[in-house]
Order: C-alpha cells, then sequence, then structure tokens
C-alpha cells in the first residue's frame, strides 16, 4: 500500500507541475489576439476520443493478459499437483516425488523473485529437468501401469507448456512500437490543452489538471499491467504455496 501512494503521489505532483507549466506558458507566450488561435474543438474531441479508445483497448488487453497468465500459474501448479498423485501408484516413485517437492520450493523462493527482473531461474530449471529424469525412471515393466504412466507423462507436460508460458510472459504483452504512440498521444494531448484553452480561468485550469492526472494514471497501469510478475499489480505464488503445504501432507 506505501509504494501504491507513493507512485500516486508522484503521479499527482507531475500533474500539477505540468499544469502550473501550462498556465505560465500560456501567460508568457500569449501577447495578442493572434496568438490566442485555438484548436478547433471538434478535432480536439476527434483526437482526444481516439487517443481515449486506444489507452483503453490496451488496458483490456493486458488485463484479460494478466488473467490468463494468471489462469495459466494455477493450471501449472494444479498439473504438478496432479502429478504427485498420479505418482503414488507407481512403484519406487518417492524420488519422483521429492524431486517435485524440491522444484516447487525452489519456484517460489528463488524463481519467483527472479521474474521480477524478467529472468527465470536456473536453478528451478535444473531441477524441473531432474523431475523428467526421474519420470523416465518410473516407465513401468508391468503393462497394466502403462495408462497411469501416460496419464502422469500429460500432467507433467501441461506443467512444462505453463512453465513456458510463464517464461514467455516476463518481458511484457505489449507491442514496443505502440509505447511511442502512448507517449506521442500524450505529447499531443498536452499541446492540445494548451491551444485549446488558451483563455484562461479557473474551471479550465482545473480541467486541464484532472485531463493530465487521468491520462498519466492510465499510462501507470498500462506500463505496470504490461508485466505480470513485476510491479505493483503481480501474480504471486501463493497457488505454488498451497500446492506445498498439500504435498507436505501426502505420502
Amino acid at each position: 500500500m506505501k509504494l501504491f501512494f507513493t507512485i500516486f503521489s508522484i503521479i499527482l505532483g507531475i500533474s500539477i507541475l505540468l499544469t502550473v507549466l501550462l498556465v505560465l506558458a500560456r501567460k508568457h507566450f500569449v501577447k495578442s489576439d493572434q496568438d490566442m488561435e485555438h484548436l478547433h474543438p471538434t478535432v480536439f474531441s476527434f483526437f482526444t476520443s481516439l487517443y481515449a479508445f486506444f489507452l483503453g483497448f490496451a488496458i483490456v488487453t493486458l488485463w484479460s493478459a494478466f488473467l490468463q497468465t494468471q489462469a495459466n500459474v494455477g493450471r501449472e501448479a494444479d498439473a504438478l499437483l496432479l502429478s504427485h498423485r498420479l505418482s503414488r501408484d507407481l512403484p519406487h516413485s518417492q524420488a519422483f516425488r521429492q524431486a517435485l517437492k524440491d522444484y516447487v520450493q525452489t519456484v517460489m523462493q528463488q524463481e519467483w523473485p527472479s521474474m521480477e527482473g524478467d529472468t527465470m531461474s536456473e536453478e528451478a530449471q535444473k531441477r524441473f529437468d531432474k523431475i523428467w529424469e526421474q519420470l523416465h525412471l518410473l516407465k513401468p515393466e508391468n503393462k497394466g501401469d502403462n495408462d497411469l504412466y501416460i496419464r502422469l507423462n500429460t500432467a507433467l507436460s501441461e506443467a512444462s507448456r505453463q512453465r513456458l508460458s510463464r517464461a514467455l510472459t516476463l518481458e511484457g504483452n505489449l507491442y514496443p512500437p505502440i509505447w511511442v504512440i502512448i507517449v506521442f498521444g500524450f505529447i499531443s494531448v498536452i499541446y492540445g490543452l494548451y491551444f485549446s484553452h488558451m483563455r484562461q480561468n479557473r474551471v479550465r485550469i482545473v480541467f486541464d489538471f484532472m485531463v493530465i492526472f487521468l491520462v498519466l494514471s492510465c499510462i501507470y497501469f498500462i506500463y505496470d499491467i504490461n508485466t505480470p510478475f513485476s510491479g505493483y499489480i503481480v501474480v504471486k505464488p501463493e497457488v505454488f504455496q498451497q500446492v506445498y503445504t498439500r504435498m507436505l501432507t501426502l505420502p
């Protein structure tokens, strides 16, 4: 919560600063009626509506991607727990289950903190590879256990796919050139506000502040939600903690 107030205090300060700069710029540069030429309201309204639609589309897209990432993490943890349960019916599978526990613990303690820096843990990858090694050792000689072994292989393959999906989302889900549009659009909004409110009064100054604060808040939200494992709004490893606790209670 402290980080939340810090971030929005900074956004508030920047919004006030830009509003004051607009007021001072109008006072300093507007010398005659000719200097008070302004943008046509219809043109500015069309531009701001287009930019607002673009920001809204980016927010909805990234929020959907965030929820999908959160669901994929749940599927990964569930697949690991299912693998643990299925292996109990195979002979000599204690080492496999221990490898699962070690991997889940490493993901929580090492990999999740490293994902804040947009990198996966090499140690966690080694432990995941060890799970596959232990799985190959479980290949049953009794044909009656083949179906169980196939289900176990399928569950572990699902965990592998979701782990890869988690790695692919580390660097963000927003196409890099879109940031050019976002930044250029914000500069254009400031430019439009400057020429739309040449005749200043208290209402127009407050409106300038509200627009700037809202746009900056939306841009920050897009920046933060773009990387689901770093920032203020993040996918947490709570489901892995639940799975690990459950594995400890199972034989």
